[in-house]
């Protein structure tokens, strides 16, 4: 009786995993072979990303935006000129009016009219360094605008490779479920006649439900690294996307002393943090203008009289202007402190950003050794186990080997093709992290 249930309850199983598997195959039936799919070329989703994510785009805003704060920075080098006029109207109340001898509603017009020219001659440096601070931060927005470039190529080379993998490991996936099914078809077949016993086709069964649930986490996986795909080269979520080829392998010959002589001389990070150290040290100029006086040259004019617009009475005076705060309660020294302070954050940063990007270097290139010597490894496991499962069917066939044998080097089959596939990707992933490590520019 409970061998009864236990077959029913399996007989279920069974059939609802067939179920689902018909439903995902027909998903990616759809999502490989559909017409409408997009093909893409790793070429092109690089060129979509740079072209379309809004990271790039940001880093440009940021760009102009830095340009216009250096045209203002630059206008204090020159004169303003500033103009006003001014139309007044007076009642100086019915009494008054009346002892002046005027009317009683006796309105008052005047029309004054003014204008000044300012221009600094000196600031105790302070333009200047402002100008320079303006000029840097235009060159580190630049340097940006690389970064965030190197940063899209990376996403999408990465977001690609990990689609095409997904891809791959769809197809293993549906590989392994054929072969199962082959396997239990004969399985059933010696049963009928005697020659195994029930057990085996049970185990079979189970395993091939295995490899279904496996193959509908695949397709799972593939919808996910599609959408992500599409994310990042700035396609709708739901576009359906076809790769083609492979993923590719050659030989890294480049030496690790090269990439890191590289990277110290490419990474933005580095040229940005170079700049922030200058500009920290311009805000230490800056803080201590405070200390100094400005001295400007002015012109004023001006003109009034009752009747528009007025011009009547006119006057002008031209001078020099000097400006000294003598004290400030520690205000100017407190700003010198804060920029001293800045400026020494901005040497350990710079410092510390030096030793991160010589890390980074490091540890990606080992890892990229170590992503092909798993090729090599996997590879020659892929050949092993195909060979072991074909021997395991065999002698099982003959009577010699048992059910367990076969579906035991089933699963090392299929590990062991699953390992070179994920060997294969982190190659690749590595050696798109490798360039954004070195600061490869970005065409």
């Amino acid at each position: 009786m409970k061998n009864k249930q236990a077959r029913g309850w399996m007989n279920k199983l069974v059939g609802c995993m067939v179920a689902m598997l018909l439903l995902t195959s027909a998903v990616y039936a759809a999502t490989g072979t559909a017409a409408a799919a997009k093909e893409l070329t790793l070429d092109e989703a690089v060129r979509m990303a740079l072209t379309n994510n809004p990271s790039g785009k940001i880093a440009v805003f940021e760009y102009e935006a830095a340009k216009g704060a250096l045209t203002s920075a630059r206008s204090y080098r020159w004169f303003t000129i500033s103009a006003s006029h001014k139309d007044a109207r007076t009642w100086s109340g019915e009494a008054s009016n009346i002892a002046s001898g005027r009317d009683p509603n006796y309105v008052a017009e005047q029309y004054t009219n003014s204008a000044s020219l300012n221009w600094t001659l000196w600031s105790g440096n302070k333009i200047e360094s402002q100008v320079s601070q303006a000029k840097l931060d235009l060159d580190s927005k630049q340097w940006g605008i690389a970064k965030a470039r190197q940063q899209l190529k990376y996403d999408a080379t990465d977001a690609y490779f990990k689609f095409m993998a997904a891809r791959d490991n769809v197809k293993l996936s549906q590989e392994s479920v054929e072969r199962l099914e082959r396997y239990l078809q004969d399985v059933k077949l010696q049963f009928e006649v005697g020659v195994v016993a029930k057990v085996d086709v049970l185990r079979s069964e189970v395993e091939l439900a295995k490899a279904k649930q496996s193959l509908i986490e695949a397709q799972n996986t593939y919808d996910v690294t599609m959408a992500n795909l599409n994310n990042i080269i700035g396609f709708p979520l739901t576009t359906e996307l076809n790769v083609k080829g492979d993923m590719g392998y050659a030989r890294y010959e480049k030496e690790l002393a090269f990439c890191v002589d590289a990277a110290l001389r490419q990474r933005p990070e580095i040229s940005q943090y170079t700049d922030a150290a200058k500009s920290a040290q311009e805000g230490i100029t800056i803080a201590k203008s405070g200390y100094l006086p400005t001295v400007s040259a002015v012109y004023n004019t001006g003109w009034y009289n009752s009747t528009f617009p007025g011009g009547n009475n006119y006057n002008w005076s031209v001078y020099l202007l000097t400006s000294w705060t003598l004290l400030d309660s520690g205000l100017t020294a407190g700003k010198v402190k804060q920029a001293v302070e800045g400026y020494k954050k901005a040497q350990e940063q710079l410092k510390q950003t030096v030793d991160g990007v010589q890390l980074d270097v490091r540890s990606t290139y080992l890892s990229l050794k170590s992503a092909e010597q798993s090729i090599a490894t996997s590879s020659s496991a892929v050949g092993l186990a195909e060979e072991d499962y074909k021997i395991k069917v065999i002698r099982y066939q003959a009577g010699v080997g048992t059910n367990l044998d076969v579906l035991d080097a089933q699963v090392a089959l299929t590990t062991a093709k699953n390992n070179f596939l994920k060997a294969m990707y982190e190659y690749n992933n590595f050696r798109a992290k490798l360039d954004k490590a070195m600061g490869a520019p970005v065409n």
